[in-house]
């Protein structure tokens, strides 16, 4: 019996220690940073800015989520949290909308704070910025401001940037030349116009599969002559099947091949 009582004495005091020993400096933390990544895995490359094009949306408006990341234990109530967003380019209510408020609700460690960015005309030919930046309040402090990145690069968690415009940064990915020819952002556009298809399934091989852009290269294509026809005959026609640079009908054939 008393080496029975001697082990659960040992046992309660190992437990004790363990208790003693939980940092008491993480209970005290309440701290806040931006925490987006290059993909949902904790591990991915942190970012802080990101690009986007309105090119591929049907809307006229974009919501984008930035996400604030909580250091410390979550609290039973909601927190305010300050931001300041500025802008050189783009103005709050015509170019954006920022929520009415900013709260950490009780109990969540994260916050996918939306802003709302607009679509409009100065996008067709320059690109806009909006900066955000957290301050320190009653309730959250800045114990983190950057991080170093494997490649050695150092990116800041207390910033972030959202670059947008309306304009093709790159070729979407699944444009075939072999089946569309050269991209250009006129026949993409005569595409849309043209054909049903949406804007975004040219980011996605699944949805514009070689049946399906051989089907829009003769759509088009067919499209472009009746206009032509009508063009020759004095008709009115429609004017976005002339190349913009030189007048020509478009062309939906690979040049490089042929």
């Amino acid at each position: 019996m008393r080496k029975i009582t001697y082990t659960i004495l040992l046992l309660a005091g190992v437990l004790s220690a363990c208790d003693q020993r939980e940092p008491a400096a993480f209970e005290e933390i309440s701290g806040i940073y931006f925490n987006n990544r290059a993909n949902i895995s904790s591990t991915s490359a942190l970012l802080d800015s990101t690009s986007l094009t309105f090119v591929y949306e049907n809307t006229d408006e974009m919501n984008v989520p930035v996400k604030i990341q909580l250091l410390g234990r979550p609290s039973t109530q909601a927190r305010p949290i300050e931001l300041r967003i500025t802008s050189e380019d783009a103005t709050e209510g015509v170019d954006y909308v920022l929520p009415e408020s900013t709260e950490l609700p009780a109990g969540a460690t994260t916050l996918n704070y939306i802003v709302t960015l607009k679509r409009t005309s100065p996008l067709k030919e320059a690109t806009k910025t909006i900066l955000l930046e957290i301050l320190p309040n009653a309730c959250f402090s800045l114990p983190v401001s950057e991080e170093v990145q494997a490649n050695g690069d150092t990116v800041s968690m207390l910033h972030y940037r959202i670059i947008y415009s309306d304009m093709f940064t790159t070729p979407p990915t699944a444009w075939r030349t072999d089946f569309l020819g050269t991209f250009s952002p006129q026949k993409f556009n005569l595409i849309c116009k043209v054909v049903d298809i949406a804007p975004s399934d040219f980011n996605d091989a699944s949805k514009l599969t070689f049946p399906k852009q051989l089907y829009i290269r003769q759509t088009i294509t067919k499209y472009i002559t009746q206009e032509i026809a009508k063009r020759d005959n004095g008709e009115a026609f429609d004017q976005d099947v002339l190349d913009s640079q030189t007048g020509e009908p478009l062309s939906f054939i690979d040049t490089n091949n042929h």
